[in-house]
C-alpha cells in the first residue's frame, strides 16, 4: 500500500470568509441593479404617460378656446344641432329611395 497520505486541501478560515463575503456583495449588487432596471422601465413608462396626457390637456385647452369664440359656437349650432337664425329657412334633402 501506498504510505503516502493524501493530503486534504481545506481552506484557511479567513479564505472562507472573503469568499462568502464576496458572493454576498455580488449578489447585493445584482439585486440593486435590477431594481434599479425596473425603476427606469417604469420611470420611462410614467415619462411617456405624462407627454400623452400633456398632448390631451393642451388639445382639451384648444376646444375650450374653440367653445368660447361666438363663430365656432354658431357653426357648430348650425352642423350639428341643425339650428337656424331666426327668418332663416332650412332645407333638408331627402335621398332617393334604394340608395
Amino acid at each position: 500500500m501506498n504510505a503516502k497520505r493524501r493530503r486534504r486541501f481545506r481552506p484557511k478560515p479567513w479564505v472562507v470568509i472573503v469568499c462568502l463575503l464576496a458572493i454576498w456583495i455580488g449578489l447585493n449588487f445584482a439585486r440593486n441593479a435590477y431594481r434599479n432596471y425596473q425603476l427606469r422601465v417604469e420611470i420611462e413608462s410614467l415619462q411617456r404617460e405624462i407627454a400623452a396626457m400633456e398632448l390631451r390637456n393642451k388639445q382639451l385647452e384648444e376646444e375650450i378656446a374653440n367653445w368660447q369664440s361666438p363663430e365656432y359656437v354658431e357653426r357648430a349650432a348650425r352642423e350639428e344641432l341643425g339650428l337656424v337664425k331666426p327668418g332663416e329657412t332650412m332645407y333638408i334633402f331627402a335621398q332617393p329611395a334604394g340608395e
